[in-house]
């Protein structure tokens, strides 16, 4: 229910070098497809809102709701969008057939959950593949195994060698059968956020699941989000944790993923603090009471800890671990000290992540006593909320289709507003990406921010 209002648009770049005549050809390709489609059916159904609230999928044998899939030829070369670093600038217009906030298909009534488009590149230079689905049926790791597994069934297809044998497997009973008995308390910050209610948020959850697209989309648009994907190399990311640990107790570790999510966090906060306030948003903080807290949500995959990591799991097994910080700290310098504050909290979070705990989490969202906010509420109630999703160790360059693994891979510039996606990098780099997408006012002061303009550098 909470991300049904976004569509999470993939894009993967594959380079025909060896001038193949018969690159990635599209038969086979939609062949694959479908037939991977056969394995899941979980992108054919159609997603409608439950009686408490929630959201189901209904796979319907006889209304099938079938995905987008279509084929296009581009004047556009592959070298071009190589050269320019695969900016934006250079996509094939028609690249992405979707917006920020899926919508109601006219012709069948429903909105479809899976939209892909594949794009020819001038010359059979390439292909250019978008992959766009509804976020609330599936994350970004199902939907990559999904992909992985269309380029097995396609290479099969192209090379005459089967393919192993695999299933997917779909719905929250799947979670919950593997949860302990045991239950543990959730964190302080995470039971503040989880029973936080808004006035505001209510309204917009009792609106019709078509009505409360219509109106995200305005807001959405009306905001004119902005994305950017940056770089920071590997050598800067150890040089800042050593620098961080520096400030922490003997023995301390930290992750990648805690330095990169503290950053964006301290980084985040500064330029939105930097920036003046227009009178409708301090009208809509002065109506909803808004808290003087920053609150970071740290998207965290539970596959890994309930023993889900092969299952080949659709859905959403992912839940955000809450950091809660006063906004007066906006105002600190950034500095490697500033940053092992908030790291050391991202990394006690992680650390507690166990079945029971996560159990308790699960109860939670299921409990009819205890409100669990929703996103608006979540954001509403707090000065500032940024939400960091770290995708930087899933199978992002894996699908060879039968030419090869992509030249290039990333999400839309404009996922959703106040996201940070952390994002491999081509391999065999070991670098990292992050896409960062937010109103045009905050982009321009995270571009001119001094320490963010010194770790990283601007891809497009």
């Amino acid at each position: 229910m909470i991300n049904s209002y976004v569509t999470a648009r993939f894009l993967f770049f594959y380079a025909n070098s060896a001038g193949a005549e018969d690159f990635m050809p599209g038969r086979q390709l939609e062949e694959g497809f479908y037939r991977t489609l056969a394995l899941c059916p979980w992108f054919a159904g159609d997603i409608k809102p439950t009686r408490d609230g929630g959201m189901e999928v209904i796979v319907d044998k006889g209304n099938l709701n079938m995905p987008y899939y279509r084929e296009s030829q581009s004047l556009v070369r592959f070298s071009k969008i190589q050269s320019s670093g695969f900016n934006r600038t250079t996509w094939p217009d028609d690249l992405v057939p979707v917006g920020p906030v899926p919508c109601i298909d006219r012709a069948t009534g429903m909105v479809k959950l899976l939209h892909v488009h594949v794009v020819r590149l001038k010359d059979n230079s390439g292909v250019a593949i978008s992959v766009n689905f509804n976020h609330g049926v599936a994350d970004g790791t199902s939907v990559l195994n999904y992909f992985n597994r269309w380029a097995d069934e396609t290479r099969a297809l192209v090379t005459g060698v089967p393919v192993a044998e695999a299933t997917f497997c779909f719905g929250a009973d799947i979670i919950k059968r593997h949860l302990p008995s045991e239950r543990a308390s959730l964190s302080e910050a995470s039971q503040k956020v989880l029973s936080s209610k808004s006035y505001v948020a209510d309204f917009i959850m009792w609106l019709s699941l078509d009505k409360r697209r219509k109106l995200m989309s305005y807001l959405i648009n009306s905001a004119s989000p902005r994305g950017h994907l940056f770089r920071i190399s590997r050598a800067k990311i150890d040089r800042l944790r050593n620098q961080v640990l520096e400030h922490l107790p003997h023995g301390t570790r930290l992750s990648t993923n805690d330095i990169i999510s503290a950053v964006l966090h301290r980084v985040h906060e500064q330029v939105v603090t930097r920036k003046q306030q227009g009178w409708l948003e301090s009208l809509m903080d002065w109506m909803n009471g808004a808290a003087g807290e920053h609150c970071t949500v740290v998207i965290a995959d539970y596959r890994r800890h309930l023993g889900m990591a092969e299952l080949n799991y659709m859905g959403n097994p992912v839940y955000g671990e809450v950091v809660l910080t006063p906004m007066h700290q906006a105002y600190q310098p950034i500095t490697p000290k500033t940053i092992s504050v908030v790291a050391s909290q991202i990394r006690s979070l992680i650390s507690a992540l166990t079945l029971p705990r996560i159990g308790q989490t699960v109860d939670a969202f299921d409990s009819d006593e205890k409100h669990a906010a929703d996103f608006f509420a979540v954001a509403m109630n707090h000065k500032l909320l940024t939400r960091t999703s770290n995708i930087a160790s899933t199978k992002m360059y894996a699908a060879d289709f039968g030419h090869g693994v992509q030249a290039f891979s990333t999400t839309h510039p404009e996922l959703a507003m106040g996201l940070f996606v952390i994002l491999p990098s081509p391999p065999p780099s070991k670098d990292i990406l992050v896409s960062f997408c937010d109103a045009p006012s905050v982009m321009d002061s995270v571009l001119k921010n001094e320490f963010w303009s010194d770790i990283s550098e601007l891809v497009y």
